[in-house]
């Protein structure tokens, strides 16, 4: 909690969302300049952001990118999941398979996906790197046919996580599959 004083002489700007969002008005944050609010980081749930309440665990990342007068423009450089969701996609006698993906979308920007699956029963190492294997080939051939607004609607409407389980799916069941988290690699 700001204590007195320490707001004496700032500023409050309005923060926008990115397009890919609607472009509405997220909140606001105080700062002395224009100067101090540029490539500051924010964070918003995925609720407040996206007309569906199915990513309740997703926090979004922005970054300001243009401040107009006292309107600050947002772009998006990431998502990251919540701990608990995570610990409840794997249970008792079945397998985690972590992969970690470097993608490039169709307009030359550059992603890491961090991916989580989880399998129906334990598998062994050939199984899982065949799995990895299966993840990444589908996440390059995706973000490569798209730009970025289509590839981050895709992982918050679940359009991408039903495409790679039903490649992977042909490897080996699995139970759930979830962008764990995503990083635009500048």
């Amino acid at each position: 909690m700001a204590k007195d004083g320490q707001l004496r002489g700032k500023e409050w700007y309005t923060l926008k969302a990115p397009e890919m969002f609607g472009g509405g008005t997220m909140g606001e944050i105080p700062a002395s300049t224009e100067e101090a609010v540029k490539d500051r980081t924010v964070e918003a749930g995925a609720t407040d952001l996206h007309s569906s309440s199915k990513k309740y665990y997703f926090k979004v990342k922005m970054r300001v990118d243009e401040v107009d007068g006292k309107t600050c423009k947002t772009k998006f450089i990431g998502h990251d999941s919540s701990r608990d969701y995570l610990t409840r996609i794997v249970r008792k006698r079945s397998k985690r398979v972590d992969e970690i993906t470097r993608v490039e979308t169709k307009d030359g920007v550059e992603m890491r996906v961090k991916t989580v699956c989880a399998t129906i029963k334990p598998v062994g190492a050939s199984t899982q790197t065949s799995i990895r294997k299966k993840v990444s080939e589908v996440l390059k051939k995706e973000a490569s046919e798209k730009d970025i607004e289509d590839f981050v609607k895709d992982i918050f409407m679940d359009r991408l996580q039903k495409k790679v389980k039903t490649e992977a799916d042909r490897i080996y069941p699995l139970r759930e599959i979830e962008f764990r988290k995503t990083e635009v690699v500048e």
